[in-house]
Protein backbone atom coordinates (compact mmCIF):
# COMPACT_ATOMS: atom_id res chain seq x y z
CA UNK A 1 0.00 0.00 0.00
CA UNK A 2 1.61 3.62 -0.75
CA UNK A 3 -0.14 6.47 1.27
CA UNK A 4 -0.29 10.75 0.00
CA UNK A 5 -2.08 13.32 2.44
CA UNK A 6 -4.84 14.93 0.73
CA UNK A 7 -7.48 17.83 1.59
CA UNK A 8 -11.31 17.81 0.26
CA UNK A 9 -12.82 21.02 0.52
CA UNK A 10 -16.13 20.45 -1.02
CA UNK A 11 -18.58 18.42 -2.71
CA UNK A 12 -17.11 18.22 -6.35
CA UNK A 13 -13.72 17.84 -4.93
CA UNK A 14 -14.90 14.16 -3.30
CA UNK A 15 -16.97 13.52 -6.54
CA UNK A 16 -13.60 14.24 -8.76
CA UNK A 17 -11.50 12.46 -6.26
CA UNK A 18 -14.52 9.02 -5.94
CA UNK A 19 -13.90 9.61 -9.77
CA UNK A 20 -10.53 9.23 -10.47
CA UNK A 21 -10.34 6.12 -7.52
CA UNK A 22 -12.70 4.10 -8.87
CA UNK A 23 -10.69 2.11 -11.38
CA UNK A 24 -8.24 1.20 -8.73
CA UNK A 25 -8.51 -2.09 -7.23
CA UNK A 26 -8.19 -0.31 -3.30
CA UNK A 27 -8.38 2.89 -1.90
CA UNK A 28 -9.27 3.75 1.42
CA UNK A 29 -9.24 7.52 3.52
CA UNK A 30 -8.32 8.14 7.01
CA UNK A 31 -9.12 10.98 8.88
CA UNK A 32 -7.22 9.53 11.80
CA UNK A 33 -10.18 7.97 13.97
CA UNK A 34 -12.17 6.54 10.85
CA UNK A 35 -11.04 4.49 7.92
CA UNK A 36 -13.44 4.31 4.69
CA UNK A 37 -13.81 3.00 1.30
CA UNK A 38 -12.08 5.97 -0.67
CA UNK A 39 -14.59 4.95 -3.68
CA UNK A 40 -17.36 5.49 -1.77
CA UNK A 41 -19.29 9.18 -2.33
CA UNK A 42 -21.28 8.74 0.91
CA UNK A 43 -18.68 7.26 3.02
CA UNK A 44 -16.28 9.51 2.55
CA UNK A 45 -19.28 11.87 4.13
CA UNK A 46 -18.42 10.66 7.12
CA UNK A 47 -14.70 11.58 7.72
CA UNK A 48 -13.40 15.36 9.58
CA UNK A 49 -12.67 16.55 5.88
CA UNK A 50 -12.12 20.08 7.57
CA UNK A 51 -8.36 18.65 7.93
CA UNK A 52 -6.67 16.36 5.85
CA UNK A 53 -6.92 13.03 4.84
CA UNK A 54 -4.56 10.16 4.39
CA UNK A 55 -5.38 8.15 1.24
CA UNK A 56 -4.08 4.52 0.92
CA UNK A 57 -4.04 2.45 -2.03
CA UNK A 58 -3.37 -0.41 -3.29
CA UNK A 59 -2.65 -0.75 -6.95
CA UNK A 60 0.73 -1.72 -9.19
CA UNK A 61 2.95 1.52 -9.01
CA UNK A 62 2.37 2.41 -12.75
CA UNK A 63 -1.60 2.66 -11.29
CA UNK A 64 -0.35 4.85 -8.11
CA UNK A 65 1.52 7.14 -9.89
CA UNK A 66 -0.94 8.13 -12.57
CA UNK A 67 -3.59 8.17 -9.41
CA UNK A 68 -1.12 10.14 -7.72
CA UNK A 69 -0.33 12.77 -10.65
CA UNK A 70 -4.23 13.29 -11.13
CA UNK A 71 -4.79 13.92 -7.38
CA UNK A 72 -2.54 16.32 -7.22
CA UNK A 73 -4.65 19.44 -7.09
CA UNK A 74 -5.62 18.00 -3.43
CA UNK A 75 -2.70 17.14 -2.20
CA UNK A 76 -1.71 18.85 1.01
CA UNK A 77 1.64 21.08 0.97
Amino acid sequence: MQEFVIRLRSVRDVNDFVAMAAPLYKVSLSDGVRTVDGKSFMEIFCLRLSAPVTVCAECTQEEFDRFYQEAEKFLVQ
